[in-house]
């Protein structure tokens, strides 16, 4: 299914507005009409697994906002729509420092809503091309989510063209990545107790350094909050 996440950076006072337009999306009856399923989510002020621990990115994202399509709907003819359904909100964003995502969102296991929602968003290294990036991402480095128990998983795969179109459409910056990993779980600590962390972590990273340029890579955990 095609998918667009706004990573929305709030204007100065404005984060608790930001909340509530964004809350009110999925009520929105352009977006209940085209089937569009609409998720908020806030960053954790505590997250044990954001990295870089600094990361700019993370600080600045004051609230994610999920929107998926159908499969087979196209989302190009709802432009229009989407800019009027999305025109309160990006008012009360910091154009420069917000960022927008289109892309194909893949499904590799879904067992029931979740509390948490982490984002990996990940930048390919020079040496690989986008498509031998995505075909070893999708491919082979798949696995490692699949491996990890207790958890929902999911891969992006960042479209540039559909990412530049909805940025001009809604006076946002376009998302750099390549691709976002996700991991959908309900407490944390429960996640960080299984030990997993440790079993997978150092197998996942090495395979990572073959295609990912981690440097400029970011992660952090949101919860769902409508």
């Amino acid at each position: 299914m095609a998918k667009i996440v706004i990573y929305a950076s709030a204007l100065p006072g404005r984060r608790d507005a930001l909340h509530a337009a964004a809350k009110a999306l999925p009520q929105h009856p352009l977006l209940q009409r085209h089937r569009l399923e609409v998720s908020v989510m806030t960053p954790l002020a505590t997250d044990a697994l954001r990295a870089p621990r600094d990361s700019a990115f993370a600080a600045r994202t004051h609230a994610a906002v999920e929107i998926a399509a159908p499969q087979g709907l196209p989302l190009l003819p709802l432009h229009s729509d989407l800019h009027n359904a999305l025109e309160a909100l990006c008012d009360l964003l910091d154009a420069r420092q917000s960022r927008v995502l289109c892309g194909y969102h893949r499904v590799f296991r879904q067992t029931a809503p979740r509390a948490l929602r982490y984002h990996y968003l990940m930048y390919r290294r020079k040496n690989f091309s986008r498509a031998d990036y995505l075909d070893y991402y999708a491919h082979h480095h798949y696995r490692f989510g699949m491996e990890t128990p207790g958890v929902d998983y999911y891969q992006t795969y960042v479209c540039p063209e559909s990412c530049a179109a909805l940025a001009k459409l809604l006076g946002l910056e376009a998302i750099a990545a390549d691709s976002v990993s996700e991991l959908h779980f309900d407490d944390i600590d429960a996640f960080l107790a299984s030990g997993v962390m440790e079993e997978l972590g150092p197998r996942a990273v090495a395979d990572e350094e073959r295609f990912v340029d981690r440097g400029r890579s970011t992660s952090f955990t949101m919860t769902v909050i409508a």
